[in-house]
């Protein structure tokens, strides 16, 4: 039995998804966690905030915020005085790997906005072969299963600076819980493989990305190391990362150009 924490849990599906609900009854059992998260889905918001007021409701789980994932942390650290011990955004209901996704994923802009707040932070993301973007995916609770329990192996040490310590917060992938039951948990970097593509149409532009296909049929030209490698592999991704925007190494701020 781990020490109780105060847990901030979010997401960017909305509160009343699936894997929102794994994760509280997961991390229900040994923490405090506090459940604030957008009312309505906010899929590839990145770190977005609301510039108008933001509307609230309370639900049977925590509070319904008609706003984004990033507003969702600095709603709960500022006007509802949650001061949490960690953030936990997810479990997405799809994978967010690769460099390029990073910042667009509403998952991973809530665990940055934490980071920014000097929160640790863990952006959990579920990944399934049989998940295609914009078909009505709808996964059962059930296939959450693996991620809920990563996520609770990992919040206790990293939120006590055991695991990874030099990590602002973390960006986790683990398998459907059908295709996987004591998966590997592997360390990554995320890929900088790009694949979009855009082909001109008599309609107009029509922009595809090549990586659906290929990680349905596990050919990936990712190298090892890589998230999506791991992923493709059946293992868990855990990245380390650090808050972003900062200054290359070898630039001194402050000089003229």
């Amino acid at each position: 039995m781990t020490d109780s924490l105060s847990v901030l849990l979010t997401n960017d599906d909305g509160i009343d998804a699936p894997g929102i609900r794994a994760l509280n009854d997961r991390l229900g059992d040994d923490h405090d966690v506090t459940v604030v998260a957008p009312k309505d889905e906010q899929s590839g918001c990145g770190q977005t905030r609301s510039f108008d007021a933001l509307d609230y409701e309370e639900r049977d789980v925590g509070y319904a915020v008609d706003g984004t994932p990033a507003d969702c942390v600095v709603f709960s650290v500022g006007a509802l005085d949650v001061s949490p011990d960690i953030v936990v955004s997810g479990c997405n209901d799809g994978p967010n790997l690769g460099a390029h996704i990073l910042g667009r994923s509403g998952t991973v802009g809530a665990a940055m906005e934490a980071g920014f707040l000097g929160l640790p932070a863990v952006a959990v993301s579920l990944y399934d072969w049989e998940f295609e973007p914009g078909n009505g995916w709808n996964p059962a609770i059930e296939k959450f299963d693996v991620a809920a329990d990563v996520t609770a192996d990992l919040v206790p040490g990293f939120a006590a600076g055991d695991v990874l310590p030099t990590a602002d917060y973390l960006t986790v992938n683990a398998p459907s819980a059908d295709h996987a039951e004591n998966p590997a948990l592997r360390v990554t970097r995320p890929t900088e493989e790009y694949e979009l593509q855009t082909t001109v149409t008599e309609n107009g532009v029509d922009v595809q990305d090549r990586f659906w296909h290929q990680f349905h049929e596990r050919d990936v030209p990712d190298p090892e190391g890589t998230d999506r490698r791991a992923c493709v592999q059946n293992e868990v991704s855990i990245t380390p990362l650090t808050t972003p925007h900062g200054v290359p190494d070898g630039v001194t701020p402050g000089g003229l150009l």
